[in-house]
This record gives structure tokens, C-alpha cells and sequence, in this order.
């Protein structure tokens, strides 16, 4: 059978075209022994603007929604998420991370075969763009110094004494297509800087300084939820608070809708008119959340 173009794109575009390398993001969330000894430096204080700024609109909203900021738990129990998310914006490469089984040769009767003994989990390198703060090194060297102290060599607890304390974390990397559409993505588990590369200087360099750092991990989980990420979207334009009151919202819009289905139930048992009044209270609160969630919706199709 001879090569047809037409029936490759027409299979390429069935499952939505080409995959691009250039559509990825790392989180990579810095732990807390790391993150409070690195200086608050005006490029950060810059990048932290949005946040501040929208602070009083989000403790405004959460107050008409009722949502208790303190009881709920941060979305990363580490050190900065004006870092993390500096980070996922300086990183220029990254990779998705491979794994290989390792073999032992046996032999029962016959030839000699391989039979699986463990996982080996490959190291992966991410290359960040350098500020002329030189930030970028000067954080993953502060974190390389908090694993390893030069002036001790004493080797710091993976998982410290508390909470916060160790050094381990958890990067996500994630492929997109071209909607913002999370197709793919890995979480490395328990991972940790274990090398700086070199930069090199010279006279004929009029380019950029790059940083690449080697990281470990333990373990990667793969996750295959293929939702478009919203939260992304109001982060890229408000920062982290607009993306978490976003979040906020829509968790609200579904709690919303079970309480109305609870409250129907009860009014059901209670009495014809108090069933009602609790399907009329039941319809109300499940009308508030559709809309809540219809303006959830339109907002990501108004990304996508």
C-alpha cells in the first residue's frame, strides 16, 4: 500500500493533531526550609503585585460566598506560590520523565532469557531563563546548601522533623494542546536538586545566561485527566489568588448543588408541605449553583 498524505493528516487529526513540546508547564513548589532563607528581591516583590492587589476582591467574594479561608488548606504546603509560579514562568525546557526496567539474566531449561528485578526512574534536567538578579541560582544553590550544608557537610533529613522541614517536593509536569487542555502529566515524587550545571562566560556571548538543574526523584505517577485547566488560565491574568478564588467558586457551585438535593430529601420525608417548601428551597440553591457553574463554563470557553 503506497503513502497517502491525505489519509495521514486525516489520521493525525482524529485524535487532534500533533502534540507540541512547546506546550508544557512545571510546578515546581519550593519547600519551606528553602523558602524562608531566600531574600524577597524587587523582582519578586514585582511578580507578587498581582496577588496583593487582589486580595481585598477575594476576601470580599468570600465573604458573599461564605467560604472560610482559614479552615481550608493552602493548595501547596510549601514555601512560596509567588516562587513556584515564577519558576513555572522561567522555565524555557523541560522533559517528561522515562523510566526503564532492570533485568536479570535466568535460566530454568533451554536458552537463557531476562526476567524484570526493578524500576529505574531516570533523572530529568529543567533549564531556567536567569533574571539579571541572578535569582535563579542563587535559589537552586540555597537549595542545594539546605540539603547539604558546606560548612557542616551534615546531610539534612529528607523529611525534616515537622512539617515543612525536609527537603523533598513534588514536580508536576504537564502537556497541553493548543486549548489549554491538560492531555498529560507526571508528578515526581519526593524529588530534589542534586546538580547545577555550569554557565559559561565569554566576550563573543551576547545571549542569554541559562541555568540547568538535575533533580532526583523517587518516583513518577502518571495522571491522564484531560480537563482544561481554568485555573491556569485566571492565574496567568490575576496571579494565584485569582486562581484559587476561581477554584473557589466552582467548588462552592457543587456543594451548593448537593445541598439542594439533601434539602429536597428531607422536606420529602418531613411532610407533603414542608416537602414543598424543600423542593422549592432545593431548586433555588440548585438554580444559584448552574449559574455559577454556567459562568465557570463560559469563562473557559472564553480561553479555549
Amino acid at each position: 500500500m503506497s503513502f497517502s498524505p491525505n489519509l495521514f493528516l486525516a489520521n493525525m487529526n482524529a485524535k487532534g493533531g500533533p502534540a507540541k513540546p512547546s506546550r508544557f508547564e512545571v510546578i515546581l513548589p519550593i519547600p519551606q526550609s528553602v523558602a524562608q532563607f531566600i531574600e524577597q528581591g524587587i523582582l519578586e516583590k514585582v511578580l507578587n503585585l498581582p496577588s496583593v492587589i487582589f486580595d481585598n476582591v477575594e476576601d470580599a467574594v468570600n465573604n458573599v460566598l461564605g467560604v472560610n479561608q482559614d479552615a481550608s488548606e493552602s493548595s501547596t504546603n510549601y514555601g512560596g506560590a509567588t516562587i513556584t509560579r515564577y519558576l513555572a514562568l522561567q522555565c524555557e525546557s523541560a522533559e517528561l520523565p522515562g523510566k526503564t526496567l532492570a533485568t536479570s539474566e535466568a535460566k530454568i531449561y533451554g536458552p537463557i532469557f531476562k526476567v524484570p528485578t526493578q524500576t529505574i526512574y531516570n533523572d530529568i534536567t529543567l533549564t531556567f531563563l536567569c533574571s539579571n538578579e541572578f535569582y535563579e541560582r542563587k535559589l537552586f544553590e540555597r537549595y542545594l546548601e539546605s540539603i547539604m550544608p558546606h560548612d557542616t557537610n551534615n546531610l539534612r533529613f529528607p523529611r525534616g522533623s515537622g512539617r515543612g522541614d525536609g527537603y523533598l517536593t513534588n514536580i508536576t509536569v504537564i502537556q497541553y494542546d493548543e486549548f489549554i487542555k491538560k492531555i498529560y502529566s507526571v508528578e515526581l515524587r519526593d524529588a530534589f536538586p542534586i546538580g547545577i550545571a555550569p554557565q559559561p562566560l565569554s566576550w563573543q556571548d551576547d545571549g542569554f545566561h541559562r541555568l540547568s538543574v538535575q533533580f532526583a526523584y523517587q518516583r513518577y505517577i502518571t495522571k491522564y485527566d484531560g480537563a482544561y485547566d481554568l485555573g491556569q488560565a485566571a492565574g496567568a491574568i490575576f496571579g494565584s489568588k485569582g486562581a484559587d478564588l476561581l477554584k473557589g467558586v466552582l467548588g462552592k457551585a457543587e456543594s451548593a448543588v448537593r445541598l439542594g438535593s439533601q434539602v429536597g430529601a428531607v422536606g420529602g420525608l418531613l411532610g407533603i408541605d414542608k416537602s414543598i417548601q424543600g423542593t422549592k428551597l432545593a431548586g433555588a440553591v440548585s438554580g444559584f449553583a448552574n449559574k455559577a457553574k454556567s459562568i465557570g463554563s463560559s469563562f473557559g470557553r472564553f480561553f479555549s
